[in-house]
């Protein structure tokens, strides 16, 4: 049989569209372990993987430079469908699927080999996983997408005024993304790029969000001669329609007063007028984006200083990030790693996150160890203390977490707070807290 070699991922075409819940175990494995055990099949003559789809996507996800291979001769494959209900898959149709597209259904297809083959113990150092974080150092950008991904990782600062001699703060400033000066500038790009990969942008994006997202969409489509229209709730500050309304998004006032709840009415309207609804509360390319980028920043930003997380703590509103973040520490550390999800507190509302029963996909993926509840001006106060002590204005849901870090805190161990946005778009919020409070 051939031996295993190394191959550049790039060169492997991945023919399944597979689906992120069967992805997730490999990912835990391969993480926890820190090794290959098993090849991936693929075809000698147009490299299209046979065999071992779960586990290309998870070093995809990795951002690996290179996968083990074995590369086989069509002679010796051997296709069973697995779907009857679909057209019968074939081993012609698998090689067009991973050369031309579109991509098969996950499941639709089992692969059996003439030959067993060979166990291997590749590490993930040798496929080039770790120390790659890096950015464009002298700020030269050839166009305004650049300027997204390229910029990551987003800073990592210690926080000195909460930092001691037992105790290191660092938060994660996700308000450094250009757009919406918040997280969900990846999330936004994530989803539109997928959605263009695979041929089904259109010309029209509908979507509900409370301020960033949209934000984050509207500026890429923007930039990709897309429009949006967007669906805010009642009760989210008035400005946000302002910087919507100057991107050139159409905005549309709902009566519900989480964004969450206004999803089937925009899928409703999506489907009836044509346009695209990318839906950021159940698009996998959300997690996703965190998984392979996100999660890994913060995990090589400490490492290149010497130091692993011992807490973790951050906002849940979709549970994208977070849910990412936990399954990467989660897998690579174990329970030395404690990942703290934040809520706003029963009857409150908090721009940004949400309670986990108001319905979140990915955080059952995945475990934390604590959730903590968060009042509005708890979170306000919060940002506040940041401000006044450190010179960043931060947004609501960034004051949360910063409030639950207090919370929780104990004399030693590294805590990373995730802050997902700045807090110039809460003027209003401030601006009535500072007159109540007189702060």
């Amino acid at each position: 049989m051939t031996q295993v070699q190394l191959a550049d991922i790039t060169e492997i075409r991945q023919p399944v569209k597979v689906d992120i819940r069967d992805v997730i175990p490999v990912y835990r494995r391969v993480v926890r372990s820190g090794l290959i055990e098993k090849p991936i099949i693929v075809d000698r003559e147009s490299m299209v993987a046979l065999k071992g789809h779960e586990l290309l996507e998870s070093l995809n996800l990795l951002s690996a430079d290179k996968a083990p291979v074995l590369q086989v001769d069509r002679s010796k494959v051997r296709i069973r469908s697995l779907q009857p209900d679909l057209r019968p898959v074939t081993l012609e149709k698998v090689i067009e699927a991973g050369v031309e597209g579109p991509k098969l259904p996950s499941r639709s297809f089992e692969v059996y080999i003439d030959e067993e083959p060979p166990c291997v113990k590749v590490s993930l150092e040798e496929l080039g996983i770790w120390g790659k974080l890096r950015g464009s150092t002298l700020n030269v950008y050839e166009n305004t997408l650049e300027l997204l991904y390229k910029s990551w990782p987003t800073p990592l600062v210690k926080l000195a005024s909460v930092s001691s001699e037992g105790r290191s703060v660092w938060a994660k400033l996700e308000g450094f993304n250009p757009y919406s000066n918040s997280v969900k500038d990846r999330v936004g790009w994530s989803m539109i790029m997928t959605a263009l990969e695979e041929g089904r942008l259109g010309d029209i994006l509908y979507e509900a969000t409370s301020t960033n997202t949209g934000i984050a969409l509207t500026a890429i489509a923007n930039i990709l001669g897309r429009k949006t229209r967007l669906f805010i709730p009642k009760n989210i500050q008035k400005v946000t329609d302002t910087f919507l309304k100057a991107l050139g998004a159409e905005v549309v006032r709902v009566p519900v007063s989480l964004t969450v709840e206004a999803i089937e009415e925009v899928d409703s309207k999506a489907k009836r007028e044509g346009a695209v609804h990318l839906n950021q509360f159940e698009n996998d390319a959300n997690f996703k984006v965190h998984l392979k980028y996100t999660a890994k920043e913060i995990d090589e930003q400490l490492r290149s200083i010497g130091l692993k997380p011992d807490y973790i703590i951050g906002g849940l509103g979709t549970s994208g990030h977070m849910s990412a973040i936990s399954l990467y520490f989660k897998s690579r550390y174990g329970d030395d790693v404690k990942l703290i999800g934040v809520q706003p507190a029963p009857d409150e509302v908090i721009p940004g996150i949400r309670r986990v029963e108001t319905g979140m996909k990915w955080i059952h993926w995945t475990d934390f160890d604590q959730i903590v509840d968060v009042t509005r001006d708890e979170a306000i106060e919060g940002a506040l203390t940041v401000a006044r002590r450190e010179g960043l204005l931060i947004g609501l849901s960034a004051g949360a977490v910063f409030h639950a870090f207090k919370e929780i805190a104990e004399e030693n161990g590294v805590y990373v707070l995730v802050f997902p946005d700045t807090g110039y778009k809460y003027a209003e919020q401030f601006e009535e807290y500072l007159k109540k409070t007189g702060r």
